[in-house]
């Protein structure tokens, strides 16, 4: 009688382990970061000067540089 006693005690201890394990490896997953989003298509560098002004500026330049 004693040795029924102890095997449902030992039983019931290793449902309540095992209870907390499953609910502990839920609960890391919903704390898990979430991953970082996509890249726009096309949004690479954003330069703060117009192109055409690096152009400009560059056949000036050139111009410049030949003319002396």
């Amino acid at each position: 009688m004693a040795a029924q006693v102890i095997v449902s005690k030992t039983f019931l201890l290793v449902l309540v382990i095992a209870a907390f394990a499953v609910a502990s490896a839920q609960d890391s997953e919903s704390l898990a970061p979430a991953p970082a989003p996509g890249m726009d298509a096309g949004a690479g560098f954003s330069s703060p000067v117009s192109g055409a002004i690096v152009g400009f500026s560059l056949v000036v330049s050139l111009f410049g540089f030949l003319k002396h």
